[in-house]
């Protein structure tokens, strides 16, 4: 996971209302948090198999390729009906695909599962995309998180001005970065701490 760097500036303003300079300090401030998993999203291509003499490939059906691939799920307590159909997908690759081929979606909220699924393999079949979608935080949560960022920017902003012999005043500014909606990019880095952020600017006293 990339290092968060914490940013400061230090800035003069001048307000609309007052003609006097007031110098600001901005500062990053940051708060771990924690993600949790909704469900896994799983799309997969099944594929006609067209043999090739010189590799010694047999040729097969997409209706018998699906029928290896149930075969291999239900061997492990999968069951294949459980795949929808994705005209999506099968619309976005039609240009492209010059065999006969079918896309599925699958959607689970085990991981364990998914993993399980992953390692089965057959000719024919193509993982095309693994999606994690995570929990979205409740406005209690983000507000928890956002205190904690502040606070963490006050505490590095504290520091930075009384290195510049300054007395840190009011906050005139909070801009916050992150919102309810969490992402994760990486179902293998799901459990990893990410990071809250908020730009917290205050007012430099002399």
């Amino acid at each position: 996971m990339k290092k968060s760097i914490p940013i400061i500036l230090l800035t003069v303003v001048t307000p609309g209302i007052s003609q006097e300079n007031i110098q600001t300090i901005a500062v990053l401030g940051e708060a771990n948090k924690h993600l949790e998993v909704d469900r896994y999203f799983l799309t997969i291509s099944l594929k006609q198999i067209v043999g090739n003499g010189s590799q010694q490939v047999e040729s097969k059906s997409l209706l018998q390729v699906e029928q290896m691939y149930k075969d291999k799920l239900k061997a492990i307590g999968i069951d294949f009906s459980k795949f929808q159909k994705s005209v999506l997908g099968q619309l976005y690759m039609a240009y492209s695909e010059e065999n006969e081929v079918s896309y599925y979606n699958y959607v689970s909220t085990s991981k364990e599962e998914i993993l399980k699924i992953l390692k089965q393999k057959i000719d024919g079949l193509a993982i095309r995309r693994i999606q994690v979608d995570a929990k979205e935080k409740t406005n209690e949560e983000w507000a928890s998180l956002s205190f904690l960022a502040i606070e963490d920017a006050k505490m590095k902003a504290q520091k930075t001005a009384d290195l510049l012999n300054k007395k840190l005043g009011e906050i005139i500014k909070i801009e916050s970065f992150d919102s309810k909606t969490q992402y994760i990019d990486d179902m293998y880095r799901a459990d990893e701490i990410q990071k809250h952020h908020v730009k917290v600017t205050f007012a430099i006293e002399y």
